[in-house]
């Protein structure tokens, strides 16, 4: 199963939403807001979820000329500002998470989180970002290929180490690699990409697994090679980067990434939400929102609260399957 297939034809409904939200904007709810809106993402700042939040805020005090404001939560690889949205902030439309999956999918489905999939509710779909491999300058690895870095791998197990958030996409489409191409690395946790980005750069891990959009300036300025994409589709911003499928590594599409998406706990109050999705989707859909997205690196696919529910409905099931085949 894919994200983006069931994305585009979108089986479930979000009553509350879908409801409320169509063509034009929602009616503006009385004494909403009166205050800045908090944007929270789960990672430090300088990472792509971080980019993404603060490109959808800009261009949402554009379009509206409301107030949103980035907070970063980071820790546990994402659960406490997960945690925070969905259970501990107060439900009253202030807190609007920019989240990411399948990463929450995967604490969840694990029992490591303090709250469950309907413990969210999605917004709108922002983009999917596939995880990405990287090696730099300084690595004992630089400029090999993708193939020769495997090679590598071989003759010296467990001396590659390889810069990941543990326990999230980029950890398991790793652990896929090793599985499938019978390689070990050194798995080296971060708590977000920019600070995997640094180490890489840094020379203190060999790869690094990252989104483009963290570190674009690295690959053009020469300081980092792009070894593979974990995906099937070509990457869009380096399209002759090799895939999965030109790599003969099965893996499904859609799916090893980031689905950066917007939600809320469910508890807050039908018309705040139904007013929040219709002025994000309203945001996502102009043309100067994607030349916004595009100038930072992020190609911009947005999805209807509805659609995005399919994609993180379809992000769980794809977890759990995942761990059922491991367990045999």
């Amino acid at each position: 199963m894919t994200f983006k297939s069931v994305a585009v034809t979108g089986a479930a409904v979000l009553f509350t939403i879908a409801s409320a939200v169509g063509a034009s904007a929602a009616d503006k709810p009385a004494n909403y807001p009166t205050r800045p809106i908090n944007l929270v993402v789960p990672y430090p700042a300088g990472g792509g979820v971080d980019l993404t939040a603060r490109t959808l805020a800009a261009q949402l005090e554009r379009t509206t000329g409301l107030q949103f404001r980035v907070e970063n939560r980071a820790g546990g690889g994402s659960t406490i500002g997960n945690s925070y949205v969905a259970k501990q902030a107060k439900a009253d439309g202030y807190t609007v998470g920019v989240l990411a999956n399948p990463t929450m999918a995967i604490s969840v489905v694990q029992g490591r989180a303090p709250f469950v999939k309907g413990d969210l509710e999605p917004l709108a779909g922002i983009t999917f970002a596939p995880a990405i491999w990287l090696s730099g300058t300084k690595s004992k690895i630089a400029g090999k290929s993708f193939k020769e870095v495997i090679a590598y791998a071989k003759e010296h197990p467990g001396e590659l180490k390889v810069g990941v958030i543990p326990n999230g996409a980029f950890d398991i489409a790793t652990r896929i690699l090793e599985k499938q191409l019978g390689v070990k690395f050194t798995i080296v946790p971060f708590q977000g990409g920019k600070p995997a980005a640094v180490a890489l750069l840094g020379g203190n891990v060999d790869i690094a697994a990252n989104y483009y959009d963290e570190v674009a300036q690295f690959i053009d300025a020469g300081q980092m090679k792009l070894l593979a994409v974990a995906d099937n589709t070509p990457l869009s911003q380096v399209p002759d980067a090799p895939t999965m499928k030109d790599l003969g590594v099965k893996i499904p599409s859609g799916t090893w990434g980031a689905d950066r998406l917007v939600a809320v706990s469910p508890k807050v109050p039908a018309e705040i939400k139904a007013y929040l999705a219709s002025i994000i989707n309203d945001t996502l859909k102009e043309e100067e929102t994607r030349e916004a997205f595009e100038k930072v690196g992020i190609e911009l696919i947005p999805l209807t609260a509805e659609e995005e529910q399919a994609r993180y409905n379809a992000s769980f099931e794809a977890v759990s399957e995942y761990f059922q085949n491991a367990a045999h």
